[in-house]
C-alpha cells in the first residue's frame, strides 16, 4: 500500500509539472498565477514546480512592466528556448541526415549521408546482415558528428530518430523496414546504452507530424492531418492531440490509397497507388529523368509543357485522395510537407480544384498549411520528438524514454 501511494504522489507531481510545461510551452511569457489559474494547479504547488524548473535552467525569470509604464507586474516565466537542444537524425533509402536543433527549431547544425538502398528479400543472408550494422554506424556516425556541435551552455535534451518502416515508438523497435534491412533492430536501446542520453524514436512521416503540430501551439490542431510529400509518399494523423498509430503502426498508408484500378505497378506490389504518380522519385522515372526532383524543377521554372502538365495531373490525383481523406477523417487542417511543396505552385490550383469536387461542403472549411521546411522535415520532426515525448509528455502514465 505504501508503494501504491508513493507511487500515486509522484505521478500527479510528475502530472503537474506536465501541465505547467505545456502551459509554458502555449505561452511564450506566463506568470505563475497565470499558470495556476489555467492549470487549476495550486499556487504553492506551482510555486515549487516553476522552483524546479528554474533550478534545471528549463526556466527562466523575465520583468516586464505593467501596460501603464509604472509599477511592475508579477514576474513572468517562460521557457528557457534558446538553451534547450536537440538532435535529429532521418533514415530513408537514400540517406541520413542529421540537425541540432534549438527549442526554437533554429537549426544550429546539419549534417547528411547520402546512399542508395534497394529492399532486402533475405534477411538473413551475410550481406543483408552487413548492409544494416553499416547503415547502423552510419546513424551512429552522424549522431556523433552532432553531439561534438552541442554548445557548452545549452542543456541537451536528447537524440531523435524518425525511420522509414514500420516502427513501435513505444518500445524504440524498427519492426520492418525492408529498404533499411532492418527487422526487429532495437535502435533506441542500442543508442541510449552508446550514448546515455534519451533516445525517441518514430517512423519518419509521424515525426514530421509531431514536429509540424508541437511547432504550432498556438493553432490548438487536435485534428490534424499530415501529409509527407517525399520519395515516398505518407501520411500520419493526429487524433484528439495523439498521433493514431494504428493497431499494427501502419496507420496513414495514404501513399497507397488506390487512385487506378490496374493502373501503375507501386513498390508495394499493388497497382494504381497513388505513391507511383506523386513520389519525387517517381515522378523522375515517370519523365526519363535521373537528375532528380530538381531537375524536374528547372524545367518547371522553364515552362516544359510535359513537366507542367505532369505537375498538373499530381495535383488532380492528390486533391482527388486529400479530398476523400478529409471527408473522412474531418481534421481541423491538412499539412503537406516534403520535397514536392518546393513545386507547389505548379500542382496547388489543380490540387484545390480536385479537392473541392470531393469534399463534402461541410468540410470545406479545412485549412490547408505548407510546411515551412521542405528538405529537412524528417530530421527536425525526430529533433521535435524529443521536447514533445521527452519534455512536455515525460507524464502521460507511462515512464522510460520514448513513450
Amino acid at each position: 500500500m505504501k508503494t501504491e501511494q508513493g507511487n500515486s504522489f509522484l505521478w500527479m507531481k510528475m502530472n503537474n509539472q506536465s501541465k505547467v510545461l505545456k502551459l509554458l510551452h502555449r505561452e511564450r511569457l506566463i506568470s505563475r498565477i497565470e499558470i495556476s489559474r489555467k492549470s487549476g494547479i495550486q499556487k504553492q504547488t506551482v510555486t515549487n514546480i516553476i522552483g524546479d524548473l528554474l533550478h534545471q535552467g528549463l526556466v527562466v525569470e523575465e520583468e516586464t512592466l505593467s501596460l501603464g509604464g509604472a509599477g511592475r507586474r508579477p514576474t513572468q516565466l517562460r521557457l528557457n528556448r534558446e538553451r534547450l537542444v536537440s538532435i535529429g537524425v532521418e533514415v530513408t533509402k537514400s540517406h541520413v541526415a542529421g540537425v541540432l536543433m534549438d527549442y526554437n527549431r533554429m537549426l544550429l547544425h546539419q549534417e547528411k549521408l547520402s546512399l542508395s538502398l534497394t529492399p532486402v528479400r533475405d534477411t538473413s543472408s551475410v550481406q543483408a546482415q552487413d548492409a544494416a550494422e553499416e547503415l547502423l554506424n552510419m546513424l551512429i556516425q552522424i549522431i556523433e558528428m552532432l553531439i561534438a556541435k552541442v554548445p557548452e551552455a545549452s542543456i541537451f535534451a536528447g537524440i531523435g530518430v524518425g525511420v522509414q518502416g514500420i516502427v513501435n515508438s513505444h518500445e524504440g523497435i524498427v519492426i520492418h523496414s525492408p529498404y533499411l534491412g532492418w527487422f526487429q533492430v532495437h535502435i533506441r536501446s542500442l543508442l541510449e546504452g552508446r550514448f546515455s542520453i534519451p533516445v525517441f524514436i518514430d517512423n519518419n512521416v509521424r515525426a514530421f507530424a509531431i514536429g509540424e503540430v508541437w511547432s504550432r501551439p498556438e493553432e490548438d490542431l487536435g485534428h490534424a492531418l499530415c501529409v509527407y510529400l517525399d520519395e515516398g509518399v505518407g501520411s500520419a494523423m493526429v487524433i484528439n492531440h495523439e498521433i493514431y498509430s494504428g493497431y499494427q503502426y501502419q496507420a496513414g498508408e495514404i501513399g497507397h490509397v488506390k487512385i487506378e484500378l490496374n493502373g501503375e505497378l507501386c513498390y508495394c506490389g499493388q497497382r494504381g497507388c497513388l505513391e507511383p504518380y506523386v513520389s519525387v522519385q517517381n515522378l523522375g522515372k515517370r519523365m526519363g529523368l535521373d537528375g532528380g526532383f530538381g531537375e524536374i524543377v528547372t524545367l518547371l521554372e522553364k515552362q516544359d509543357i510535359r513537366a507542367v502538365k505532369e505537375l498538373q495531373e499530381v495535383g488532380d490525383r492528390l486533391g482527388f485522395v486529400l479530398g476523400n481523406t478529409i471527408n473522412l477523417m474531418n481534421p481541423q487542417a491538412v499539412i503537406l510537407g516534403g520535397e514536392l511543396i518546393t513545386a507547389v505552385s505548379w500542382f496547388a490550383s489543380s490540387m484545390n480544384i480536385a479537392m473541392e469536387q470531393t469534399i463534402r461542403l461541410s468540410n470545406r472549411n479545412t485549412a490547408i498549411i505548407y510546411s515551412d521546411f521542405h528538405q529537412n522535415n524528417g530530421s527536425i520532426g525526430a529533433a521535435s520528438l524529443v521536447f514533445h515525448q521527452g519534455l512536455l509528455n515525460t507524464i502521460s502514465g507511462k515512464e522510460g524514454s520514448g513513450s
